[in-house]
């Protein structure tokens, strides 16, 4: 079975997560797809955002429709108050696998940009493979200089449409493929995004009815 993991703050979550998950799927033939809001972004740990019940329940309502796709709770806030690592969210998710699965993480280029910042990156590269969905405009000179120290990217030859993949030269020996999916259509900024909240534009383009109506019956993003 190929299962992938879809983190994000998912603040709130829009159609180009969507278009996302539903475009790794169709090229990976993904069996499953666990998308999981987190609880704390250790990144964006000051930025102002919708509380975690409400963002889980957004994503619900955004993913509903798309098939093999699940809302995972494996990034809820922890028990010890810590902050949330994807390293380790992967490494719970692969003991509950199993051990013939395939384990992928799905992320957005300009998530990918900083991945040289997250926790561990060099262990977290080599510890699955990665389904990146790149912006309009996305330099491979991007991706590769976003690399952390000790890991190399080889291109490979690829027969998927759109896509090129890499092999990432991890840590220990430990191999690893990204997949950089040329073709991501939808392409929505942040302040884009926050534009539509204010009422400034038409929020229809950015959000399902059911997201942007849960928004407003929630009063949230108010203070945008």
């Amino acid at each position: 079975m190929r299962v992938a993991l879809f983190g994000g703050t998912f603040d709130p979550p829009h159609r180009g997560h969507v278009a996302l998950a539903y475009l790794a799927r169709e090229r990976l033939s993904l069996d499953r797809i666990l998308v999981a809001p987190v609880a704390t972004q250790p990144l964006k740990q000051d930025m102002p955002s919708a509380g975690f019940a409400d963002r889980v329940a957004m994503t619900r309502l955004a993913f509903a429709h798309e098939p093999a796709t699940e809302i995972s709770l494996l990034d809820a806030p922890r028990a010890d108050g810590k902050l949330n690592y994807t390293i380790d969210t992967l490494a719970i998710l692969r003991q509950q696998l199993d051990p013939n699965d395939s384990l992928y993480c799905i992320i957005g280029a300009d998530s990918f940009l900083t991945i040289g910042k997250w926790h561990r990156s060099a262990e977290l590269l080599a510890s699955c493979d990665f389904i990146v969905g790149a912006r309009p405009g996305f330099e491979l000179t991007d991706l590769k200089a976003a690399l952390p120290t000790g890991i190399a990217a080889t291109s490979l030859p690829s027969e998927l449409k759109h896509t090129q993949v890499f092999e990432l030269d991890g840590p220990n020996g430990r191999d690893s493929l990204l997949y950089l999916l040329a073709d991501l259509a939808i392409d929505i900024s942040a302040t884009q995004l926050r534009s539509a909240l204010r009422g400034e534009t038409d929020a229809g383009r950015f959000l399902d009815p059911a997201v942007e109506k849960f928004i407003r019956n929630h009063h949230l993003y108010e203070h945008l």
